[in-house]
């Protein structure tokens, strides 16, 4: 095997790209460059290249998704994303995914229940909408709807209180005003049913 190219990474400076016959192999800082003695054109042997890869690349990859997730918990996508803009080989990433996922520092179906938590205390939206965020986090359908299905949100009572707090009276706006206040609970991720009975609820107890 033979160094082909040593590049500097661009959003990352500190680091540089190294090529074995002319493909990527793995990215270091340029003291593990001098230190393992790589140079553009020299041989490096499989005991080297190995140990780099196995031991080396792996452990930095794994200190930069417990870096990422230790703040903030995180799915799955966003620290294999996180990762792979870092520069590390898909077969390292899918290493430290397999510790990540062993030892539980990454559980979509926990992320779930954290983010829905979350948005219902500080930021209500249905349940259309919150399945909508999380599939945008990479979250399979299935572990969405499980966790959605086994969490009590009271739609009806969010909207409820949604629509509260956007008017004092319904007698005291028009239809058009009405109709704003329909498409912002569509916004939010609530179903028609669910925004007429919230609507229903307001105009009979303001009878």
């Amino acid at each position: 095997m033979k160094v082909t190219a040593i590049t500097q990474q661009v959003y990352h400076p500190q680091r540089y790209n190294v090529f074995i016959d002319g493909s990527f192999a793995f990215g270091l800082i340029m003291e593990d460059i001098i230190y393992f003695k790589l140079k553009e054109g020299n041989e490096i042997s499989k005991e080297k290249y190995d140990y780099i890869q196995n031991e080396l690349v792996y452990i930095q990859a794994q200190d930069t998704a417990l870096h990422y997730i230790d703040y903030k918990m995180r799915t799955e996508k966003e620290v294999f994303k996180k990762l792979h803009e870092k520069g590390f080989s898909e077969n390292v990433i899918e290493r430290v995914m397999e510790f990540l996922k062993k030892y539980q520092y990454i559980e979509d179906e926990k992320y779930c229940e954290s983010y829905i938590k979350e948005r219902i205390r500080f930021n209500p939206r249905g349940k259309y909408a919150l399945k909508m965020e999380l599939r945008q986090k990479g979250i399979a359908d299935s572990i969405i709807d499980k966790t959605l299905e086994k969490m009590q949100i009271d739609e009806l009572g969010d909207a409820i209180r949604l629509l509260e707090k956007k008017c004092f009276s319904l007698d005291d706006i028009n239809e058009k005003e009405k109709k704003r206040l329909l498409g912002f609970l569509q916004r939010r991720g609530y179903s028609y049913d669910i925004i007429k009975e919230a609507f229903a609820y307001i105009e009979q107890k303001e009878e």
